[in-house]
């Protein structure tokens, strides 16, 4: 009993504290859109999952830039960092 309560206090903080620990921190995201400025490219990324299938629990992230070139389709590694999606593009996926 003792022990089923310590662990529902453990889930409960962890889900309103703590719920960045649930994701992971590296992905694999799908290129949806590009478009090429000067000094940097902006990506429209869509999260796979760990079988590269689009993960429905994330929405499409609009306008990451990054210096790394990839096209439209390519399958790129990227960080959410800190738990959020602040999206750091890696590179892409071979």
């Amino acid at each position: 009993m003792l022990e089923q309560m310590i662990q529902n206090v453990i889930e409960k903080l962890i889900k309103t504290k703590y719920a960045h620990i649930k994701l992971p921190s590296a992905v694999y995201a799908k290129v949806t859109k590009v478009q090429q400025y000067p000094d940097y490219y902006l990506y429209n990324l869509k999260i796979l999952d760990e079988n590269k299938a689009v993960n429905a629990e994330f929405p499409e992230i609009p306008e990451v830039k990054s210096k790394v070139v990839l096209e439209s389709g390519d399958v790129a590694a990227v960080l959410l960092l800190y738990g959020q999606l602040n999206v750091y593009i890696v590179g892409k996926v071979v």
